[in-house]
C-alpha cells in the first residue's frame, strides 16, 4: 500500500480526533513567517514588533518555508516532485515526497501540545528552544511535535518505511525547523 496514501489517511482520522470540538476557522492566505531571533538594530525600525510572535504568527505561516527543498533532501535525499501545501483538517501543511518515505511539515493554531495523541512512546524534548513530543505513530510514522503557545505546535511527520527507525531522521527535520519557528 502507497505510505502516503496511509501517512495522509492516518493524519486525517488524528485530524478529526482533534478537531471534533472545535468550530474555529482562520481566513486569509499563508504568508511566510518572519525570522524570531534576529540581532539586527534595524529590526525594530523596519518591521512589525514581534512581542507578540504566538499563534497570530504561525496562523500567517506558510508551512512551506519551515523548511526547504534543499534542506529536506540533505537529510532524505531527492524528492520526486516539488513540495506541495495542503490542508488536512486544521493543519496547513507541506507535503515532500522523497523516494520511499513521506514527510508533512504542518502548523497548528487550535490545539499545543496538549492535544498531541498518547502513545506510541510519545515522551518529551526539547528541539532547539522548544518544547516538543515525540513518538512512533501508527504505520510506522514518526511525530515530533514542537510548542509554539499552549494553543499552537508545529508537527513534523516522517515515514520511512515499516523496516527503518523514522524517528532519527524526523527529529533532524524538526532541528531544522525549529529555528524559523516564533
Amino acid at each position: 500500500m502507497n505510505t502516503r496514501i496511509v501517512l495522509a489517511g492516518l493524519a486525517a482520522a488524528m485530524l478529526v480526533a482533534v478537531t471534533a470540538c472545535t468550530s474555529s476557522t482562520t481566513d486569509g492566505e499563508p504568508k511566510p513567517m518572519p525570522k524570531s531571533g534576529s540581532s539586527s538594530s534595524n529590526d525594530s525600525a523596519t518591521s512589525p514588533s514581534t512581542s507578540t510572535k504566538a499563534s497570530s504568527s504561525l496562523a500567517d505561516a506558510d508551512p512551506c518555508s519551515l523548511l526547504t527543498r534543499s534542506e529536506a533532501e540533505q537529510v532524505l535525499g531527492p524528492l520526486k516532485e516539488a513540495p506541495a501545501q495542503e490542508t488536512l483538517g486544521s493543519s496547513l501543511t507541506c507535503e515532500f515526497s522523497p523516494t520511499g518515505k513521506s514527510l508533512s511539515v504542518g502548523t497548528r493554531t487550535n490545539v499545543g501540545l496538549s492535544g498531541v495523541p498518547a502513545g506510541g512512546g510519545m515522551k518529551d524534548l526539547a528541539v532547539g528552544g522548544h518544547q516538543a513530543k515525540q513518538g512512533l505513530l501508527a504505520g510506522g510514522s514518526c511525530g515530533v511535535y514542537l510548542g509554539i503557545t499552549s494553543s499552537s505546535r508545529v508537527d513534523v511527520v516522517l515515514n520511512a518505511g515499516a523496516s527503518t527507525d523514522p524517528c532519527p531522521l524526523a527529529l533532524k527535520i524538526a532541528e531544522l525547523v525549529e529555528p524559523k519557528l516564533p
